[in-house]
């Protein structure tokens, strides 16, 4: 549910296994935006900036990992 989404969100800013900025492409004819992404446990959250509380959305990473 998304209370629960919104509390991994600020887990995942607080102390996510890693956190940064990447670039996201959101569709196949756009240009790459640069968003402020945090990992925690199995979920990617991505946020509009480095300030941003909410997040603008997230990927589940089931069967994947990470470098």
């Amino acid at each position: 549910n998304e209370g629960h989404a919104l509390y991994l969100a600020f887990l995942a800013r607080k102390e996510g296994t890693k956190r940064g900025f990447l670039s996201k492409k959101a569709t196949e004819a756009s240009r790459w935006h640069e968003k402020w992404f945090a990992l925690y446990q199995n979920v990617l959250f991505y946020f509009e900036g480095e300030q941003s509380c909410r997040p603008a959305g997230m990927y589940l990473l089931e069967g994947c990992s990470c470098e």
